[in-house]
């Protein structure tokens, strides 16, 4: 039987039977336990549902893996809000289903490099995720927070394991686009929910600091995780509408700009600033890049969302709360910022190289940062802070070398598919912008889908380079 997943599953009858009836009962798994985790019973049904969901995923796991991380890339972006009422604990250190998601995903890469034909997983590793894998794993040594660690840098090996995973299972164009067809329609189910809370009005009321009005986050735990996750949604549909990436008939190109547009909607409506920051730099370098003749259309279409009164206003908002004077309390990058500033006085010379430990920022910002409240203060929301503060000048070397160098990786396949090319180098690109103002790190959905993206056009370029062998 184990050797039977040797063989293209998707392709059989049988795959698609299993991937059908496994998806049908976790979504019952999963509606059952959303409609009753209110109930006095809460904590026997969460074990139910976790049980009988650890069981059909074990199974998936030994017999029918490439079929669970079809799953998986179907409907991971529907379930964050399910898998939170499955958390045991308090906090960060609190468990949930979502830690046996992640399990499974490194734990499918294991498998298919015992199972399949090798890749050259450590040179690709040592290309992008292997320093800050290693110097993340040291910090845990010296960490005031061992568990949220723990935790944390097994999000970051789910990351490496996903991006990976793509090498395994993109073995020639077919795959490719099977796969990258599987990523974008994983985006139906937070569509339509967060299209159910834009008419409804049923989104969360924000802070004032976050720019109070109401955003929406559809499926996902927080706004910003839904804007970035549509972010890359966006750009890839964009180029796949342009001509490139995956081939489409006549009559699905002539709905995808409806759907693109539908889903820009649902960008303006989560008002995260910097995502909207990213998808701008991404449309404004196709122009420039790409197709020129865009351009005008593009001005047109910047001044009709300035046009927008929640646009302005939270672009507007920048313009005031930045000194904090007279009681006024400050904007959202103000108060970043001001958090910022406070951790580098706070930091001593001698932690400069090695930093505080895994996730001690939050530990110490409860010290240094005057507007912390409670034990522990608020996250960095800029990774090149995180990993400078957790890991020093070791830990943000090693993330600025995940960058350049996937930025590089994407740079060579535009040699030989410039729209691919474009849209890989400019995946990370949006994934640099928007680190500088959010914890990206954590936002496992997002990153998921990214490194996956990114894994798969990386490998269709390598067997275009080299066939089936490894280079």
């Amino acid at each position: 039987m184990l050797r039977a997943i040797t063989r293209p599953e998707l392709r059989t009858q049988a795959g698609a039977a299993l991937a059908i009836s496994a998806g049908a009962l976790l979504a019952v798994l999963g509606g059952y336990g959303a409609g009753h985790l209110a109930l006095d019973s809460r904590h026997l049904i969460i074990l139910v549902v976790a049980v009988v969901a650890t069981f059909v995923l074990g199974v998936l796991f030994f017999y029918a893996r490439e079929t669970l991380l079809l799953l998986i890339i179907l409907f991971r972006s529907d379930l964050d809000r399910m898998l939170e009422m499955t958390k045991v604990g308090i906090g960060s250190s609190g468990m949930s289903l979502g830690g046996l998601l992640n399990a499974l995903i490194i734990g499918l890469l294991v498998m298919e490099l015992l199972h399949r034909k090798r890749i050259l997983a450590g040179r690709l590793l040592l290309r992008t995720w292997l320093p800050l894998l290693l110097v993340m794993t040291l910090t845990l040594l010296y960490t005031p927070r061992l568990v949220p660690g723990i935790k944390n840098d097994l999000a970051l090996m789910s990351y490496a394991a996903i991006f990976l995973l793509a090498f395994v299972y993109v073995r020639d164009k077919a795959s490719h686009d099977r796969w990258l067809w599987a990523v974008l329609l994983s985006s139906l189910g937070p569509v339509l929910y967060g299209m159910y809370q834009l008419l409804t009005h049923s989104g969360y009321q924000a802070p004032a600091y976050e720019g109070a009005g109401l955003r929406i986050s559809s499926s996902f735990t927080n706004s910003n995780i839904f804007a970035f996750y549509l972010v890359l949604m966006v750009s890839m549909l964009f180029v796949v509408w342009r001509g490139g990436l995956l081939t489409v008939g006549p009559r699905l190109r002539r709905l995808l700009p409806l759907y693109i547009l539908l889903l820009l909607v649902l960008l303006l409506a989560t008002k995260t600033r910097s995502a909207w920051g990213a998808m701008a730099i991404f449309f404004f370098a196709y122009t420039l890049i790409m197709e020129r003749k865009l351009f005008p259309l593009l001005v047109i279409a910047a001044g009709a969302t300035l046009l927008l009164p929640e646009v302005r206003e939270r672009i507007t908002e920048l313009t005031s709360g930045n000194s904090g004077m007279y009681y006024q309390p400050l904007n959202s990058f103000a108060w970043r910022k001001e958090m910022w500033w406070d951790a580098l006085r706070f930091m001593e010379p001698a932690h400069y190289l090695y930093g505080y430990g895994k996730e001690s920022f939050e530990f110490y910002s409860a010290i240094f940062f005057s507007h912390a409240d409670g034990a522990l203060g608020p996250p960095a929301h800029n990774v090149y802070m995180q990993v400078f503060f957790d890991g020093g000048v070791l830990g943000l070397g090693a993330f600025v070398w995940l960058l350049v160098s996937t930025g590089a990786m994407a740079r060579r396949v535009m040699k030989t598919d410039r729209m691919a090319g474009f849209l890989l180098l400019m995946l990370v690109i949006e994934l640099a912008v928007v680190s500088y103002s959010d914890n990206m790190l954590d936002y496992l959905v997002f990153q998921w889908y990214l490194w996956f993206a990114l894994g798969a056009g990386f490998s269709l370029h390598r067997v275009r380079q080299f066939g089936n062998g490894e280079p």
